[in-house]
């Protein structure tokens, strides 16, 4: 093995061991499992109250790369922010075939929960103002082609603030 390869080995290594890491601060990761075929973006809002009154402010965006395979999407919230509601918004790329998701899993300090499959429409509903949804495989896509923004999911009642909540309360 040549110094190169040993120092990319070591590179690779060092990156995943600071991920693990990163996971046990005082920071919400949530991890998104999608099928987004095409480069795309995608909007998170939050609110760090039950409010579902979202608004830029308390907003940012995630780039993500086209693949027609599952990928795992992590979305890290900084250490000062404990979001209690949170909308997503998939996508500006009209050109985005359908997006499939699988599971979002949430995860603070040393505690988890997941949604999987048609659970994740118990912590979430559609906007169905733009999404057209087939909530038996996970296929979510705009209602129109052109339509500018794409399918949109909004928490459902309070079930996503009591779960967060409970997740940050957990010992």
């Amino acid at each position: 093995m040549n110094i190169y390869k040993i120092i990319g080995v070591l590179a690779f290594t060092a990156f995943f061991a600071s991920c693990e890491k990163n996971e046990k601060t005082d920071s919400l990761k949530m991890d998104l499992d999608l099928v987004m075929k095409a480069n795309d973006s995608i909007h998170i809002f939050y609110t760090q109250n039950a409010s579902v009154e979202f608004d830029e402010k308390q907003s940012f965006w995630q780039k993500v790369y086209g693949s027609k395979k599952n990928q795992r999407l992590s979305i890290i919230f900084p250490d000062s922010i404990q979001p209690k509601q949170i909308r997503i918004d998939f996508g500006r790329n009209k050109k985005q075939p359908e997006i499939i998701l699988n599971e979002i899993a949430f995860f603070y300090k040393k505690e988890i929960f997941t949604a999987k499959g048609e659970e994740v429409y118990f912590l979430f509903r559609v906007d169905e103002s733009n999404t057209v949804i087939d909530k038996l495989v996970g296929s979510l896509k705009r209602k129109e082609p052109n339509q500018a923004t794409g399918p949109s999911l909004y928490p459902k009642g309070d079930k996503l603030y009591n779960k967060l909540s409970q997740l940050y309360t957990e010992k």
